[in-house]
């Protein structure tokens, strides 16, 4: 019987990883259910780049809006400490679903990190999500150092890479956005908020806009820790830069 040759033991190979790849993005991308939850570690890898969170469907329908916002530290002319208002870049980010009927809707970047934001840090234990949201603003971990805090604080095994991975893609969107709105401060440190709001209920959805409004429940707002500066490419910037001189 021959051998295989090197080049057919190499076809083998790729085709075998493809065949997982292919695998783990169907699963990836069904509507929740036990075999989506049991392969989440394996399929982590896609994160961040390729999420599906279902929330026009059942079984997860839109019930809430929901908003990221950004704030960034920096010393003032005085050299005291400062800090700047809150961005809603949500708000930015829907001026193109609002007033743009057709066209893509790429931009709707937030939607893609809320619920993973929030999803990842409820899988941390207590003393974890205690290093997270209490990050001061004077002294800013390094992305090293948060991890060894987080690692340091666990009291089990909490899967760790696919957290700080969505915290360190929040931090960069929001660097870039608030150099954007602020290019002549110094950025010294940049964190973000969750801002919820369940929808109008069903039952008030024929008033007016104020009668609507007043139905709602009043928002919540989680409210993150500090981390260091953490731009994007230059690509980024400016991608970032012009979408916001056309949006906000």
């Amino acid at each position: 019987m021959p051998r295989p040759s090197l080049r057919s033991c190499f076809i083998a190979v790729a085709v075998a990883i493809v065949g997982l790849h292919l695998a783990s993005v169907t699963l990836a991308a069904l509507p929740p259910n036990r075999y989506s939850d049991a392969t989440r570690d394996q399929t982590a890898y896609l994160n961040p780049y390729f999420t599906q969170n279902w929330r026009l469907f059942a079984p997860n329908p839109i019930s809430e809006d929901r908003s990221l916002l950004f704030q960034a530290a920096y010393i003032d002319e005085d050299g005291s400490p400062a800090r700047t208002a809150w961005v809603d870049w949500t708000a930015v980010e829907l001026d193109l679903v609002h007033h743009r009927l057709i066209g893509g809707r790429a931009g709707y970047v937030t939607n893609k990190l809320v619920t993973p934001l929030r999803s990842r840090l409820a899988a941390l234990d207590e003393k974890q999500r205690l290093v997270v949201t209490s990050a001061p603003q004077a002294d800013p971990p390094t992305w090293d150092e948060l991890t060894s805090d987080l690692e340091d604080a666990a009291t089990a095994r909490v899967p760790l890479v696919g957290f700080v991975r969505y915290e360190r893609v929040a931090t960069q969107l929001g660097t870039d956005v608030l150099e954007a709105r602020y290019p002549d401060l110094d950025l010294t440190a940049v964190r973000y908020s969750i801002r919820r709001q369940a929808v109008v209920p069903y039952a008030a959805r024929g008033g007016s806009e104020s009668e609507r409004e007043a139905k709602r429940a009043a928002p919540s707002e989680e409210v993150g820790g500090w981390r260091v500066p953490t731009p994007g490419s230059g690509a980024e910037r400016d991608a970032v830069r012009a979408f916001d001189r056309r949006h906000r």
